[in-house]
């Protein structure tokens, strides 16, 4: 999971869903602006437990993303590093 935190979009992706809640696949490649390594990095978020997913619509592959207890968490402590660290 460190590993993970130091890839493109990672905390990028944290921070959104802990401000927002949920999100679709869609909304967060467009917020970050770095398509493949969304999808990249919510894959493997998904895998490790830090966010769920849902399909909301099959035919169009709308997907929900939100954190889990777990990822949520993680989130409040990237935040906490960030704030001591005087970064956004």
């Amino acid at each position: 999971m460190i590993r993970l935190l130091g890839l493109s979009a990672t905390i990028d992706i944290l921070k959104l869903l802990l401000e927002n809640e949920r999100m679709y696949g869609e909304q967060l490649k467009r917020e970050i602006g770095k398509k493949g390594s969304v999808e990249n990095r919510l894959r493997e978020l998904e895998l490790l437990g830090i966010i769920a997913s849902e399909v909301e619509d099959k035919f169009q592959g709308k997907k929900w993303y939100w954190l889990t207890e777990k990822g949520r968490k993680v989130a409040e402590k990237v935040k906490e590093i960030e704030e001591i660290l005087g970064e956004k």
